[in-house]
């Protein structure tokens, strides 16, 4: 036993004599990688006076080093999202250059910054990422150069005017400004020095988030007002800045007379709403002094009242129900005693029309083509040519023209579909413009899929200008996934515009 447990042992050890002689140490293995703050997202960006970090974990590299951008620093030591002071952090005397793996680089220049990797190996290498990127033969060695484009946004810095309706501007001081009740200012956003995408203008209990506020000033006393600018969009660094408006805002009694100003409009809840140039005092009691003609006969006004979020408007109400066809006219009668919140008297007005309260079914973005035709797609059979065109519109700025020189014309809204009900009466519109040289006679709309014509006569149409045809149609079919469908079986160009839609209303 002791014999083969030698010769055991002597096996062992001349195998492993065998394997030490064949050894041979493997080569070195280059590679190429980088890892910083930012994480996955494909831009840099960052606020002034901010850092990021850039790590390198290339492996075997001959040479290696980050520079930087003149203007900003490398920091060192224990650096937190806490820290707010990062003059501390500077490394001394380090330049704009470093051979550290890992850089915290402080950004102390706004605008594009840059932070450059350059390293050289023995053998090529590739880095595969969000940004890929393949070494190139310098000599005897392959090269990686990388360069990060940092956009460095600088601290925002609110710039404002307030300008009055001619253009007038008024300086920014502790001098008060006076406007006469029912004028109006202009607060203009200047701002450009942090790229902010976001501001906001408060003027007493008024808020605008407009570049140009336009705001009105219509009870007595004094106004303060506020500008907050920012950078709030998604990816950005964020930033903002608040601005005090130094000018108190004197509301005094005005000079101008107290009057109708505007359009008397019907709402959705048929309340007739007329603008003034001005608020007005409490009152009540005076629905006798408002004489309101609906299709010629007078209607009863049940209540007349300041708006409660804007006493500018007049909100009338009326004792029965206001139906879409209806005519209606609004006079205010002398002697109301009716006054403005700073006590002019209101100027009496006649038999002023009412602009009646309208919904379109249709999208006016998409049925309107302000969309740009989204929405819209030619039909199987189409051959004509088509676009969506700035250079003629009913309304708005874009029509779809229409080319055809051979074969049939047709699109369809299947993009867009719109729901109806089934067995209700519609009133159903569309404005179309024909070239006089056309020699087309008739076109057709139609809703689909369950194929309802709609069929006109162009002999009933006059050419170089903008049409309407009007159809009343009563529906039948499914109420769901409807759209429209235009064809045009005759050569001719043609521009279409404004499709609507509207459940028709008839007063009993």
């Amino acid at each position: 036993m002791k014999k083969y447990k030698i010769l055991l042992i002597i096996a062992v050890a001349a195998f492993m004599s065998a394997c030490s002689k064949e050894y041979v140490e493997p080569t070195s293995f280059s590679d190429v990688g980088w890892y910083t703050s930012n994480f996955r997202e494909v831009n840099y960006r960052t606020n002034i006076n901010d850092f990021m970090s850039f790590s390198d974990l290339s492996q075997n590299t001959l040479t290696h080093k980050w520079e930087i951008s003149e203007g900003n620093y490398f920091l060192e030591g224990v650096i937190t999202r806490k820290d707010s002071l990062l003059e501390q952090f500077i490394k001394k005397d380090a330049g704009l250059e470093t051979s550290d793996a890992t850089v915290h680089v402080y950004f102390k220049k706004s605008g594009m910054q840059t932070v450059r990797l350059r390293n050289t190996f023995r053998d090529s290498v590739s880095f595969f990422g969000l940004d890929t990127m393949y070494s190139v033969r310098e000599g005897d060695h392959w090269v990686i150069d990388k360069t990060f484009n940092v956009e460095v946004f600088d601290t925002i810095v609110p710039q404002i005017e307030i300008r009055t309706l001619a253009g007038v501007v008024i300086p920014l001081s502790k001098d008060t400004i006076y406007v006469e009740a029912g004028s109006k200012l202009n607060f203009v956003d200047l701002t450009t020095i942090g790229k902010p995408d976001t501001r906001k203008w408060t003027i007493g209990n008024k808020t605008s988030t407009d570049s140009v506020a336009t705001i009105s000033f219509n009870t007595l006393g004094v106004v303060s007002a506020s500008f907050t600018s920012s950078r709030a969009a998604l990816n950005f660094p964020t930033d903002f800045e608040f601005l005090r408006i130094p000018n108190p805002i004197k509301v005094v009694k005005s000079s101008q007379p107290f009057v109708l100003t505007g359009t008397i409009k019907e709402l959705e809840n048929e309340t007739i709403q007329i603008p003034f140039n001005g608020e007005f005092a409490p009152f009540t009691g005076k629905t006798d002094f408002f004489e309101v003609l609906v299709n010629g006969k007078k209607a009863k006004v049940s209540s007349v009242a300041p708006n409660t979020a804007d006493a500018t408007m007049l909100d009338v109400k009326l004792g029965e129900r206001i139906y879409r066809p209806d005519v209606i006219t609004v006079s205010l009668l002398e002697g109301s005693g009716l006054l403005s919140a700073d006590q002019r008297a209101v100027t009496s007005f006649s038999k002023q029309p009412v602009v009646m309260h309208d919904v379109n079914l249709l999208p006016a973005a998409t049925y309107g083509f302000e969309a740009g035709g989204t929405g819209w797609v030619p039909y199987s059979t189409n051959t004509a040519a088509y676009e969506f065109t700035t250079t003629k519109a009913a309304s708005g700025n874009y029509s779809l023209k229409v080319e055809l020189t051979n074969g049939v014309g047709g699109f369809t809204s299947d993009k867009a579909p719109f729901s109806l009900k089934n067995g209700t009466t519609y009133i159903y519109s569309y404005k179309v413009w024909i070239d006089p040289t056309s020699p087309a006679k008739s076109l057709n709309t139609w809703i689909l899929p369950n194929w309802q014509q709609f069929w006109t006569s162009v002999a009933t149409i006059k050419t170089g200008q903008w049409e309407t045809v009007t159809r009343e149609v009563k529906y039948e079919g499914d109420p769901n996934g409807r759209y429209l469908y235009i064809h045009l079986p005759e050569l001719g160009t043609y521009y279409f515009d404004d499709f609507y839609l509207v459940e028709k209303e008839v007063r009993p």
